[in-house]
């Protein structure tokens, strides 16, 4: 049940002209390596793979089940606005789940698909890893204005120190990356056990 991205967000959490001004470079002959580290520090920190394991800007996700769960479907993220369901029944074809019969909760560890008591889960096609597919939006907001401005900061700082110390050892001083970091994401970061 690895998540999939669907749908990148529509924008960055931090642009470069906002880089730009955190790492006090006033000229574009860096746009290009100060875009890339820009992309890699918010790659570093987004989504299914990034060490806060959530979603920064709205964007969509999918998973996949061979079966319908019993309890519910827990969602590898956070912060989920909306979400569909999808099956594929005996005969192969793809049906909609209707909104009605399900809900998204906020748990202490993410959100779940919370199915009604009244729910009797459908017959699926049974040769398939992803008779029950589930799409779903996760994100602070669609815009860079609804990150956590520490968020933000981090992402500013992050990329700045790379650009900073772009050869990574110089002798035997090696940069590491700022504490202040770690500080600022902490409290962001979504734990599953």
């Amino acid at each position: 049940m690895k998540p999939v991205r669907v749908t990148a967000p529509s924008e960055k959490p931090v642009s470069l002209a906002e880089l730009k001004v955190a790492a006090r470079v006033d000229f574009s002959d860096d746009d290009v390596i100060l875009q890339a580290y820009l992309d890699a520090a918010v790659d570093h920190l987004d989504g299914w793979s990034g060490v806060l394991g959530r979603a920064i800007i709205d964007q969509d996700w999918k998973i996949n089940l061979g079966s319908w769960p019993a309890d519910g479907i827990v969602l590898p993220f956070g912060d989920v606005s909306d979400a569909g369901i999808t099956y594929i029944d005996p005969d192969e074809n793809e049906l909609v789940l209707g909104r009605g019969e399900y809900e998204v909760v906020e748990t202490a560890t993410g959100s779940m698909i919370r199915f009604r008591d009244s729910f009797s889960r459908p017959a699926l096609f049974d040769d398939t890893s992803d008779a029950v597919q589930v799409t779903f939006t996760t994100g602070f907001g669609p815009a860079a204005a609804d990150v956590p401005s520490a968020l933000r900061v981090a992402i500013m700082l992050l990329a700045a120190h790379w650009y900073e110390h772009r050869e990574g050892a110089e002798g035997t001083k090696i940069e590491s990356v700022p504490l202040s970091v770690d500080r600022l994401i902490t409290p962001y970061r979504r734990v599953f056990f």
